[in-house]
């Protein structure tokens, strides 16, 4: 199945990631974040996009951790959902495997609560 953009999920991500972003006006590494991605926030938001990106600008940072301690609201969160919109959403496979991934975390963390 080839991927879609869906200008409404994208849109909202985009103006979420923009308040997320806004939300550390001091950071330097965030407002460099928001800088580099303006350009396809203000696409996402007025609806210009039309096919899926196939790679998202700082997505490598993500990896090394760069954005963990901006939490609330959580910068990470929003880039992923921007991204994953950007790209078209989730495959069916990845779907799969993310709801493998939800349960098996509730599995572990009832366990956890439970002493078991």
């Amino acid at each position: 199945m080839t991927p879609t953009i869906d200008p409404v999920k994208l849109k909202a991500a985009a103006k979420h990631l923009e308040w997320a972003c806004k939300q550390y006006p001091g950071i330097v590494v965030v407002q460099d974040l928001y800088e580099a991605l303006l350009p396809l926030i203000e696409d996402a938001k007025t609806e210009r996009v039309q096919t899926p990106a196939e790679k998202i600008p700082c997505g490598y940072f993500f990896g090394d951790g760069l954005y963990e301690s901006y939490k609330s609201p959580n910068v990470d969160e929003a880039y992923v959902t921007f991204s994953i919109e950007m790209k078209g959403g989730l495959s069916e496979e990845e779907k799969e495997l993310l709801s493998d991934t939800e349960f098996f975390q509730k599995e572990i963390s009832g366990k956890d609560n439970h002493g078991k």
